[in-house]
């Protein structure tokens, strides 16, 4: 749920204003309540027939879609779900460039990319074992890289503060709200891991409990990174906040470490997301190689699709990040697990209360719109 997101989150401040606390509030309040519904719909799946076949660490979101949704829904979710998964991973690459660009200003932020992916690829190949203490690491380099972007600011003698150079402008943008939204909802993008994470604890009903400490954590996060880089930076805020930071002359030593740590961050992370997809297209079969040479070359071909996207997108990571959001998480993170635990409740909780139909339209038309906008900026 914490996650290099926040680079972006700052412009997101910079298209609506203040305002975006207050978004990032809502779009917390929501996703940690489908949070809940993912863990509620995985209980009443469980009642299920299908679940005798599927032990529970095998119980994910095509468990769910398959549940509550039949064959065809599954399918859908598998697609958008790759596809969510696909454009974060541009996005980040990219990201991943930038930074890589103000630790070493001889790169550009396309020949970056392009190395971010190169080097993304053999490390899918590395054993689960190695990963998991591999996103130790990155844990540890996105709180040094948040750390060093706030003592780099600290080292500005004076500060934007929109307020009181723009006035009320500052506080609202209603033009740019669903794009805003679209760059929020695009940290959230971590529902679809959740199935797993609930199925494997040992005490599923501190699971609420669970969501809620992480979700306040997260609004401190996204919330308060992103007004101290607003009253920063104001209006002269980059798509990633980390390009700001070459604008400081005193704040050399932070900024490097900010985008190197970032960069890490970002490293670590594209090997996880890019074997995701891979094992959504072609899983290993059971007492076979898990990396025969077909499913090499798939690898490649995705790596290099991917590095040719991250090139093509790299003046519209904004645009990408929102459409992302708007779109595809805004699908697997707010709307499907509503529409699961809504299905299943129906089927398998006796005592099942209508839920109210309002709150997913306006979910549904903030999609649209944020989905309208984004493609308007990338097509632009």
């Amino acid at each position: 749920v914490l996650g290099v997101g926040v680079l972006s989150v700052p412009y997101a401040f910079r298209l609506s204003g203040y305002v975006c606390i207050l978004l990032i509030l809502v779009v917390i309040t929501v996703t940690a309540q489908t949070a809940n519904f993912i863990g509620a719909a995985l209980v009443l799946a469980s009642r299920s027939p299908a679940a005798a076949e599927v032990p529970p660490r095998g119980r994910d979101f095509a468990f769910l879609a398959q549940v509550a949704l039949g064959d065809s829904g599954r399918m859908f979710i598998g697609a958008v779900t790759c596809l969510e998964i696909w454009f974060a991973l541009v996005t980040f690459i990219v990201m991943n460039g930038v930074n890589l660009q103000l630790v070493w200003p001889s790169f550009g932020t396309a020949p970056a990319s392009v190395l971010s992916c190169l080097l993304a690829a053999p490390m899918v190949l590395l054993p689960m074992r190695i990963s998991s203490y591999l996103s130790l690491g990155a844990s540890i380099a996105l709180a040094v890289a948040s750390v060093a972007l706030v003592c780099a600011a600290l080292t500005m003698d004076e500060w934007a503060n929109p307020y009181d150079t723009l006035g009320e402008s500052a506080l609202l943008h209603w033009e740019n709200v669903p794009r805003s939204v679209g760059i929020i909802v695009f940290c959230f993008a971590g529902h679809p891991c959740f199935p797993v994470v609930h199925e494997c604890m040992k005490d599923k009903s501190s699971w609420r409990r669970s969501v809620g400490v992480t979700f306040f954590l997260a609004f401190l996060y996204y919330g308060g990174l992103g007004v101290f880089s607003y009253l920063v930076f104001g209006k002269e805020l980059e798509v990633s906040v980390t390009t700001n930071l070459k604008f400081l002359p005193r704040a050399v030593l932070f900024r490097k470490i900010s985008a190197l740590a970032f960069v890490v961050k970002i490293q670590l992370t594209a090997p996880l997301l890019l074997n995701a997809i891979i094992v959504a297209y072609w899983a290993p079969e059971v007492d076979a190689p898990e990396w025969p040479a077909k499913r090499i070359i798939v690898l490649l071909a995705l790596t290099a699709i991917t590095a040719w996207a991250a090139v093509m997108f790299s003046d519209d990571v904004a645009a990408v990040a929102s459409l992302t959001g708007s779109l595809f998480t805004m699908t697997t993170s707010v709307l499907f697990p509503a529409l699961a635990h809504l299905r299943l409740a129906r089927r398998y909780d006796q005592d099942w209360q209508k839920s109210d139909a309002t709150a997913r339209w306006v979910q549904a038309s903030m999609a649209l719109a944020g989905t309208a906008l984004a493609l308007q900026d990338v097509f632009a």
